[in-house]
């Protein structure tokens, strides 16, 4: 009797890839993966398994029986691989590779963009590459050495690094600021509200004032955007006033781009916190940088 080719990683990753994002196309689309690739890696696991690993939907796919007990063997072997990789890359203590982060633009431009600054110059064998999103990806399903994210991330088996603290504050444009009062609670309570629609951001706004006194602004949003950056430049546009971590708020004050809108008012602290899987941090140049990273974001006052 012929021997079974073995089922390879590769078609196991696929086929988790394909889980998380609901379908092939979105996993080509969200993972930058091809969609023929995905499609013949799908293809060979069903003709393993005598059947379908996924029924269609309106939606997309939805597993069948046989892929929801595929689907945690894929997860694993997908970790497997994950680890692997972090094996080789932490064989020499030199920083060297690519290194892979995602990060909002905001982050980005007031985080990140020091730091890498810092590791191009110590480090140059370290060759970084940003995906520029605030959707809070998990790392491990896109292949990521760190992603940074408002609010602790709910998966358990990721780790996470608070880098920075900060409270939440709302600001409006130079233009919107002129022709309305940010420091009358009456007239902010009727202002069009711009709501980042990101994992960890708020979309109903309760702010305490200086005497702890609670105002509540929960008027549907005119706009949800999925970007910090977006939010900021609606509201630079004069399109109304947005809900900001203070970190990136403020800075952009300094710089004349927002006014402050009820100066004493804020939500509380918001976390900012790097994401890694497990082990990365034993990457050297991983390591490096996040303790680069969290060095910086102490020198602004909003770490720990």
């Amino acid at each position: 009797m012929p021997m079974r080719t073995a089922i390879g990683l590769d078609d196991l990753r696929a086929f988790f890839l394909i889980s998380e994002a609901g379908g092939v196309s979105a996993a080509a689309r969200r993972f930058g993966l091809s969609k023929a690739t995905l499609s013949r890696a799908l293809a060979r696991l069903e003709d393993r398994a005598g059947g379908p690993l996924f029924d269609r939907v309106s939606s997309g796919l939805k597993l069948t029986a046989a892929g929801e007990i595929l689907v945690d063997a894929a997860r694993q072997a997908t970790e497997a691989g994950s680890t692997a990789n972090e094996v080789l890359r932490a064989v020499t203590e030199e920083p060297k590779g690519l290194l892979r982060i995602a990060a909002s633009a905001l982050s980005g431009q007031y985080l990140l963009g020091p730091v890498i600054a810092r590791m191009a110059q110590n480090h140059p064998n370290v060759t970084t590459h940003i995906q520029v999103t605030a959707s809070g990806p998990d790392p491990l399903a896109e292949d990521l050495d760190l992603v940074l994210r408002l609010g602790r991330p709910d998966a358990p088996y990721m780790i996470a690094r608070r880098i920075a603290k900060t409270p939440m504050k709302l600001y409006c444009g130079v233009s919107f600021a002129r022709s309305n009062v940010m420091t009358d609670i009456d007239a902010v309570r009727g202002m069009p509200r711009i709501c980042i629609d990101v994992p960890g951001a708020p979309i109903n706004w309760h702010l305490t004032g200086p005497n702890h006194e609670v105002l509540r602004l929960e008027a549907d949003p005119v706009v949800y955007a999925g970007d910090p950056t977006v939010a900021l430049g609606l509201v630079q546009s004069g399109a109304g006033i947005t809900m900001l971590p203070a970190l990136f708020g403020d800075e952009q004050v300094k710089r004349g781009g927002a006014v402050p809108v009820l100066p004493g008012y804020d939500m509380g602290l918001i976390e900012i916190f790097a994401v890694f899987p497990p082990r990365r941090s034993s990457v050297p140049a991983v390591r490096i940088f996040i303790d680069y990273l969290s060095e910086y974001a102490q020198g602004l006052g909003s770490a720990d």
